[in-house]
């Protein structure tokens, strides 16, 4: 089973909805789709977590509620997982010509991929004290412990929505 986590805040209800819509598309059945809306303001690296204590997946797969989970994605992810701790893939990006940042090396690399439940409890998720780049800091220290990445290759499985409020162009937006 694999468990996608959308962490959200109040003004993304528009593309949350998108969100859950694409992951409800699905081909693949055995998935859980966990979504917390962090009203408190607490940050992704909390949000996350805490989705991810819920999960009963034996795959984690995090899902900015800005982006979206193309036809066929997690069966794509899962048909590189038999050898690897991390399945990522680079997306199909909207909205931004700009776009070389996503097709990295690992730590380099987004926060969307397939993870083994396994190693994120290992790890013990986010770092709380981060409130930037929390992802990147995860994919490190995953590599510093002999975590083994398997890039997605056949074509992207989700697309990234550049929008004026990406946390990644943004300080300060929570999630």
């Amino acid at each position: 089973m694999i468990s996608v986590l959308t962490p959200s805040i109040e003004t993304r209800a528009r593309m949350l909805l998108e969100c859950i819509a694409s992951v409800q598309a699905q081909t693949y059945q055995e998935a859980e789709h966990l979504i917390h809306v962090d009203k408190e303001l607490r940050g992704c690296a909390w949000t996350m977590n805490h989705l991810a204590e819920q999960a009963s997946g034996e795959w984690l797969v995090p899902l900015a509620d800005d982006d979206l989970l193309l036809p066929g994605a997690l069966e794509v992810l899962l048909a590189y997982a038999a050898e690897a701790d991390v399945v990522y893939s680079p997306p199909l990006v909207w909205g931004n010509a700009d776009s070389m940042h996503f097709f990295g090396d690992p730590p380099r690399i987004p926060s969307f991929g397939l993870i083994r439940t396994t190693l994120w409890r290992e790890l013990g998720g986010y770092d709380l004290g981060r409130r930037r780049e929390e992802d990147r800091d995860f994919w490190t220290r995953a590599l510093e412990r002999g975590a083994r990445f398997a890039r997605a290759d056949a074509w992207p499985t989700w697309v990234y929505r550049f929008h004026g409020g990406n946390k990644s162009y943004n300080q300060g937006v929570a999630s």
